[in-house]
């Protein structure tokens, strides 16, 4: 069975790039907020990854992609400190990123789980050891163990991701609902040589090859006359 292929548009091509322009821009606006506001740093950093979810739902992984890069970018510009939104930077986004595309994919929780597991404490691992610093008061931090920190990060983070998860199944359909995408080009899908039942003049390589599939086309009707007769 032969698969078909579109065309991307430029008005397509308009459509992921606004998209993904929006999505950045509520990112980033969550992230300076979770630099104005101390308190609830992770909800802000939450909600700054759904949106950054936003075109996962349209299958758009590359300006997923983009929204998370340019927010964690503006956010490094707007922060001052790297180390403000480093949490954002280096797990929020990106496992955002990670959950809508293994929800799309459909891949299985006993997979999926294991792999966020192992993203998860080598982020605790980096923010700790690295970046000294775990989203919580700096004071407090000094006084856990990474153990601690890895054993009760893991489950609160895990259980942030259920969250998401949950959230991202309930935003594709209302995402699909509220923005409508751009239709497919008129001139519908391209199959290949092989499938097409007519071939226009503005497909043909030469103005030759016009001349040559006429000349078979008539060659192919004459065969058929005499085999009536």
């Amino acid at each position: 069975m032969t698969k078909r292929k579109y065309k991307t548009s430029r008005q397509d091509v308009i459509y992921r790039l606004a998209l993904s322009g929006i999505s950045a821009a509520i990112a980033l606006l969550f992230v300076w907020l979770s630099v104005i506001v101390r308190f609830s740093t992770i909800a802000f950093y939450v909600a700054a990854s759904v949106a950054i979810m936003v075109p996962l739902t349209r299958k758009y992984y590359l300006s997923g992609f983009f929204a998370y890069a340019v927010s964690a970018a503006l956010g490094f510009v707007i922060a001052g400190d790297i180390y403000t939104v480093v949490g954002y930077v280096a797990y929020f986004g990106p496992m955002a990123l990670i959950t809508g595309i293994m929800c799309n994919r459909k891949v299985k929780w006993f997979i999926a789980l294991p792999v966020k597991i192992v993203y998860i404490n080598g982020a605790l691992a980096l923010l700790y050891f690295v970046c000294h610093t775990i989203m919580i008061d700096a004071a407090i931090m000094e006084k856990i163990s990474y153990w601690a920190v890895a054993l009760v990060g893991t489950v609160a983070l895990v259980a942030i991701d259920y969250v998401l998860q949950l959230v991202y199944s309930r935003l594709i359909p209302l995402i699909e609902k509220a923005l409508r995408a751009p239709a497919k080009d008129k001139a519908g899908p391209i199959l290949p040589d092989d499938d097409d039942d007519e071939v226009s003049a503005s497909d043909l390589d030469s103005p030759f090859e016009e001349y040559r599939l006429g000349n078979e086309e008539n060659a192919i009707g004459n065969e058929k006359n005499d085999g009536d007769d």
